[in-house]
């Protein structure tokens, strides 16, 4: 009997336009990585036939019979895409495309057969150009809503704008209504964000409607101490996602000045932590590292009271990264030297890690980054790629809806508002197409990219620019000046860095 091969159930297809978006679901199952790649139609109709649990032999006699090409050429456009431990680049008319490991993978790896999607897309009627760059979509692929920006905390080195004053909440009725739309649209996955989540007064609804829906937050952030009532909620409404507590110590005196808090809250956060283990909830922690907490000292205060844990899935330790809302001044008060960092990220790797019953992932994407050196625009920067305006967009608590969650009720990104528009109608309002249609001309003259050659693939094309580090680092005024990771930046009027 011959082998039947699935396309992995974990990696989904979406048409777009013309072309067809591959991306990787939220509960991933599978051995399988985050990706959101386009591809061609032609790609597309044969991850369909794969959906549907074919052979190999057949797959090839289906090429052979339909695109009328050999055998063999039939063999060396599949094989690559077959148990691909590795993920490789696609090369299709100069543009290339990043295809994930394990695309197609055997029955007898199938977890569970109602993970499987069956697709039926139709194959080409011929070879056709397809816009594989834009990175636009026509409908989004992610939805975020803050549902307050209330906090219990007021942590020295916040990024957040805790301090406008929401008069409205948008309603909860309004929010169920948009979960809704979204999943006959097609998104695939919608997120909950605070200040906190768990302070807003219907926040169990919320979340039910969300996981009624098939749409499951991967993870809820939190610095509320847990309480009983909390955790009974999560286990009534089937959350399967995991808790993300940030704990930078465990220190009552370091959490007082840090958080600005009493100096019984850490003592709560601990019971809360108990309750997840009683509970059998999976939870991360995260430390943010400054002047106060990077010490060896805190951190393995830390390490002592987290390695007994049974749920902790992994800790993550980062640094504090520059905010809108503090001043340059107030923020190098604050940073911890990058020598110190260093030696805390040796320290950790050397000592902690090989011990350690979980995974320690160390980030220091703040202290590292490249500024002023990044040629050939905004595709080549480092990092992830930015989704404002072009998968992706955010709610806030009132229902205005802006393109990235760090520049909150900034008027120039307010692209609509969910009290009265519906999803697409903000997706395409007509502040969004004057941000993705921005004229060079109507760049500011002090700004490099008025005359730059690379201006469309920067702005229209992939649209990797930072807006939140642009207006950090040149002001709210100059918002159209380049990102201050590209080499023809000026210097920044805010030293957002961790050089001083």
């Amino acid at each position: 009997m011959m082998k039947r091969y699935f396309l992995n159930p974990d990696y989904k297809l979406r048409k777009d336009g013309d072309r067809f978006l591959l991306y990787c679901r939220n509960d991933k199952k599978y051995d399988s990585e985050e990706v959101e790649t386009f591809i061609h139609p032609y790609h597309a109709w044969i991850l369909s036939l794969f959906s549907k649990g074919i052979s190999l032999e057949d797959v090839i006699c289906l090429l052979v019979k339909k695109i009328g090409i050999s055998a063999s050429k039939a063999s060396e456009i599949i094989y690559p895409w077959i148990k691909n431990s590795t993920s490789f680049i696609l090369n299709i008319r100069g543009v290339e495309l990043l295809i994930p490991k394990n695309i197609i993978i055997e029955e007898n790896t199938i977890i569970d057969f109602d993970n499987l999607t069956n697709y039926d897309i139709e194959l080409p009627e011929s070879v056709q150009w397809v816009d594989l760059e834009t990175r636009r979509l026509e409908v989004p692929l992610n939805i975020t809503f803050m549902l307050t920006n209330r906090c219990v905390t007021n942590c020295y080195y916040c990024y957040a704008d805790t301090k406008t004053q929401v008069k409205k909440l948008l309603p909860t009725k309004r929010i169920k209504e948009i979960i809704h739309q979204a999943k006959n649209l097609g998104v695939n996955n919608i997120n909950l964000i605070g200040g906190e989540v768990f302070l807003h007064p219907y926040w169990y609804d919320i979340l039910k409607e969300l996981i009624d829906a098939d749409f499951c937050p991967d993870s809820i952030s939190t610095k509320v101490p847990l309480t009983k009532n909390i955790i009974k909620h999560l286990k009534e409404i089937g959350y399967k996602g995991k808790i993300q507590l940030s704990i930078d110590s465990i220190n009552p005196q370091l959490t007082q000045l840090i958080y600005k808090v009493n100096t019984h809250y850490i003592e709560c956060v601990k019971k809360g932590i108990m309750l997840l283990e009683e509970a059998n909830i999976p939870y991360k922690i995260e430390s943010v590292l400054t002047k106060d907490t990077a010490s060896i000292e805190n951190i393995m205060s830390l390490y002592s009271f987290f390695k007994d844990k049974k749920n902790l899935l992994f800790w993550e330790i980062r640094e504090a990264m520059f905010s809108h809302f503090i001043r340059e001044c107030d923020f190098q008060a604050l940073m911890a030297p990058k020598e110190v960092l260093k030696n805390i990220n040796t320290y950790i790797k050397s000592n902690i890690e090989k011990i350690a019953p979980f995974p320690i992932i160390t980030r220091r994407s703040e202290s590292s980054r490249k500024y002023f050196q990044t040629k050939n625009g905004c595709r080549f920067f480092i990092g992830r790629h930015c989704t404002a305006l072009n998968s992706h967009f955010f709610v806030l608590p009132d229902g205005k809806c802006t393109i990235c969650e760090q520049l909150y009720w900034n008027a120039n990104f307010i692209i609509g508002d969910l009290n009265n528009d519906n999803i697409m109608d903000v997706w395409n309002s007509q502040r969004s197409r004057e941000l993705l249609m921005i004229k060079q001309e109507n760049i500011n003259v002090k700004s490099a990219c008025h005359d730059c050659k690379l201006f469309n693939d920067c702005f229209i094309i992939t649209r990797n620019r930072c807006w939140s580090d642009i207006i950090k680092a040149y002001g709210a005024s100059n918002w159209d000046f380049p990102d201050p990771r590209c080499c023809y930046a000026p210097k920044m009027n805010t030293n957002i860095t961790y050089d001083i």
